[in-house]
């Protein structure tokens, strides 16, 4: 079944909600343009509840601010460092809703959070300098060290008990240069506490150390804020980069804008300088950045909108998924990715995704080492931003199969 907006027109006044219809999902335009193994890469049959790139059109206001800056005709080149406008709405958002320091020149434009990753790590890492990440967690974070030369060292993040501490000071050594947060967590949607984060922070001005929040699903937080660690104090502050993005909030994956944050001026000279935008070969697109600064000026009565959508599906996904024999599924306190444990020691996450595919034709990830880290296996992640027919429509398959899928 396929439902499509109301009204392919873009409103000139935008509704209360912003605009944001919550069964407003184009299956023919997904399967032509939704990538990264979703609609477009799966056979016809099949539904996608895969990478974190929700369904849902972006906000209105975006469509709008960029049918109108492609009005004026012009597509030159702008600042190297970001457009004054994106680095404005970014500070005002990290500073106003974040409880973050944030000035417009803290703030560098990038072509996607996942793109930041890799430019802090190409920048403040020599080959052999290693970075403390989470197990499990998104596979960016090694890649984006290894692709630099440095070395991975893993320290446990459990969904009831969160960042091992004394794993974490263990592994720290001479050659460690960053600890790397990603908060709230992917693939469990678990939010750090301040008290994780503060003793974060105690450790890194003990050991020297730079702090790598990724803060990309902070904004996707159903019980209150996210704290990020570079709120907690000044010191904090200036050792903390903060990478963030607008693919999860409001749908914008392709057009790959993101940025970096740091109010210390000699990381951040470190951090420009290793990006080469300022010989040009590198930066955020003007048309990218205008998107996002109009979702965060503009975009906000749709971001709640979704925001309690959201609330609703996750509730709906989780407990459907739970009552399921052998599969428990607690609901994430943030991001639209339910991570269910698989409580059978004869299935294992790969094959249990091969048999949802093979039965129920839903597609899913494996909480598979390539992906999350070791940590991750006896999982699979499940993406729901999308209409909720189309979740029920997959749970309905999933009941409906779950005997044969069960089954040797």
């Amino acid at each position: 079944m396929s439902t499509t907006p109301r009204s392919p027109s873009l409103p000139d006044a935008a509704p209360d909600d912003g605009g944001f219809d919550p069964q407003a999902v184009d299956r023919a335009i997904l399967r032509r343009r939704a990538f990264n193994l979703r609609w477009a890469e799966q056979p016809p049959d099949v539904i996608p509840l895969t990478a974190a790139d929700p369904d849902l059109p972006c906000p209105p206001a975006v469509r709008r601010a960029i049918v109108e800056y492609a009005a004026g005709g012009s597509f030159a080149y702008g600042p190297a460092a970001g457009l004054p406008r994106f680095r404005a709405a970014v500070a005002d958002h990290l500073r106003d809703r974040r409880d973050t320091p944030a000035r417009p020149d803290d703030v560098l434009a990038t072509d996607s959070a996942a793109s930041a990753l890799f430019l802090v790590a190409r920048a403040l890492l020599a080959p052999g300098d290693e970075v403390v990440i989470f197990d499990p967690v998104d596979f960016l974070f090694a890649a984006s060290t290894e692709a630099a030369g440095g070395v991975v060292r893993r320290v446990p993040f459990t969904r009831g008990g969160g960042l091992d501490l004394d794993r974490l000071k263990a592994a720290i050594g001479p050659r460690t240069r960053i600890i790397a947060l990603c908060n709230p967590h992917n693939p469990f949607g678990r939010i750090m506490r301040r008290e994780a984060l503060e003793a974060v922070a105690a450790l890194a001005e003990a050991r020297d150390l730079i702090i790598l929040s990724d803060e990309i699903w902070a904004d996707i937080a159903y019980d209150g804020p996210c704290p990020s660690v570079a709120a907690l104090d000044r010191a904090t502050s200036r050792r903390t980069v903060v990478v963030g993005g607008f693919s999860k909030t409001y749908g914008l994956a392709g057009l790959r804008i993101g940025y970096i944050r740091t109010d210390d001026p000699a990381l951040f000279a470190r951090i420009f300088a290793a990006s080469h935008a300022e010989k040009t070969a590198y930066g955020a697109a003007t048309l990218s950045q205008i998107a996002a600064a109009a979702a965060l000026r503009d975009g906000q009565p749709w971001y709640r909108a979704f925001l309690k959508h959201l609330r609703g599906v996750r509730d709906r996904l989780c407990d459907r998924l739970d009552a399921l024999d052998g599969l428990r599924c607690p609901r994430p306190e943030a991001t639209y990715l339910a991570c269910p444990r698989i409580e059978r020691a004869d299935l294992s996450a790969e094959a249990l995704t091969a048999r949802l595919l093979e039965h129920a034709r839903v597609a899913v990830v494996p909480g598979a080492a390539r992906w999350f880290g070791p940590g991750a296996e006896g999982h699979i992640r499940l993406a729901f931003a999308t209409a909720r027919p189309i979740v029920d429509e997959a749970l309905d398959r999933i009941e409906s199969a779950w005997p044969r899928i069960l089954s040797p």
